[in-house]
């Protein structure tokens, strides 16, 4: 089993049809999973499943599916702010979620906010949220961010710094990062990527405010992202950034 306050966790592709036990053998620092969806991932019962609504198309059926996962967290709405991404307006964002997600939240489910990227406008876009969902004494129960880019310190500032704009008081999850150029054919080196993500998940670790963390990607290939940030090799098995992450 994964150390009991283990915040480490796996992105994990709805397509991915690799087994996830090599992440999680006895010993694992990896305690949970969400996979972009409500559904949750096949033979993955032996750590902590989050359904995930993406957008707001069969938003209805979240409340069943998370019963039938037996989960107590949910996370909400995947890069709202971006068009090729979940593409919804704050107002819509906010009219699904106190349609359906406050009720669960009423009912004891801790929700999450939309997931914004480190996209200049993201910031406005969840305060404009949460200024809508606060006015019909609605409310997020941690803050969901993601992060992409090269350097350590361009990573902490942003954390630091979207989470003092938005809400202070709150915890935040990461639920995507990564180290990256954004150039798949000439991506960051070996040892520059897997040298941020074994300094971040200590750094991370070591903040109180911060309760969870996903790196992507727990997937044979990264796209764009870049090959040395991919935690499966092309036959499936760990990289050694990903027996890294698992294990240190």
């Amino acid at each position: 089993m994964p150390p009991a306050q283990s915040k480490r966790g796996l992105c994990w592709p709805t397509d991915n049809t690799d087994p996830v036990f090599p992440f999680t053998k006895p010993g694992s620092r990896i305690s949970w999973l969400y996979n972009w969806s409500p559904q949750a991932t096949a033979n993955a019962t032996s750590i902590d499943f989050v359904p995930m609504q993406w957008n707001h198309v069969n938003i209805d059926d979240l409340p069943g599916k998370t019963q039938a996962a037996n989960a107590t967290t949910i996370i909400a709405f995947n890069e709202p702010e971006l068009p090729d991404q979940s593409n919804m307006t704050p107002e819509l964002a906010a009219r699904e979620w106190l349609r359906c997600i406050e009720p669960m939240r009423r009912a004891g489910v801790r929700c999450g906010s939309p997931g914004i990227s480190s996209a200049p406008h993201g910031v406005g876009w969840l305060q404009d949220f949460l200024r809508r969902i606060r006015a019909e004494g609605s409310d997020v129960d941690f803050l969901c961010l993601h992060w992409y880019g090269v350097e350590l310190g361009q990573f902490y500032d942003y954390l630091w710094s979207a989470r003092f704009q938005v809400d202070e008081r709150k915890p935040v999850w990461i639920t995507e990062f990564a180290s990256t150029n954004w150039d798949r054919d000439a991506p960051l080196g070996r040892g520059h990527v897997e040298g941020f993500m074994r300094e971040s998940v200590r750094y991370l670790d070591s903040l109180e405010w911060v309760e969870r963390y996903a790196w992507f990607g727990a997937m044979r290939d990264a796209g764009t992202v870049g090959r040395w940030a991919r935690m499966l090799d092309d036959e499936g098995r760990l990289t050694d950034l990903g027996r890294a992450y698992r294990d240190e």
